[in-house]
């Protein structure tokens, strides 16, 4: 199976909380009713990064079994995720990694729509409230309208 960029970047960030900074900064921006639970959080961002990794690597197992018709939805998400200087900077830790994790589900939500044939099913999970809460509105309409963009070139290639 190819190697998941997405896991590659999970691994660098689960031992230090330096990565975790600028996110939990941008929590602190934010215009809560309450203060926020660092640490559950922390657990609902974690959760829906693996949970994106495990997506990726559905779909690689899928194209590798054959499904090639997913091939270049796989490598645009790979190419995405490699790219440390995209909308958001790996450099600014999880939040830099977040959006990677965000443009890869909504590339594979858009893809899916209407396929009953789809390899990977793309649930809305709670986490997603607060994954867009944390990149904002502008960045994840940026974000969501790369994807629609990447598929429509796709299906037209």
């Amino acid at each position: 199976m190819r190697d998941n960029p997405l896991r590659q970047l999970l691994g660098s960030i689960e031992s230090g909380d330096d990565a975790w900074t600028a996110l939990l900064g941008r929590l602190d921006e934010l215009d809560l009713d309450s203060p926020p639970d660092y640490s559950a959080v922390r657990a609902e961002v974690m959760a829906y990064l693996d949970d994106t990794a495990t997506m990726l690597d559905t779909l690689a197992v899928a194209v590798e079994g054959g499904r090639a018709d997913w091939a270049e939805l796989l490598d645009a998400a790979h190419s995405y995720l490699g790219n440390r200087e995209d909308l958001v900077s790996d450099d600014e830790g999880v939040l830099g990694i977040l959006d990677d994790a965000y443009v890869c589900r909504s590339l594979l939500r858009q893809a899916s729509q209407g396929r009953a044939d789809a390899p990977v099913d793309v649930v809305t999970v709670p986490a997603e409230r607060v994954v867009r809460a944390l990149l904002g509105g502008p960045v994840t309409a940026t974000l969501d309208v790369a994807a629609q963009q990447t598929v429509l070139d796709i299906r037209q290639a």
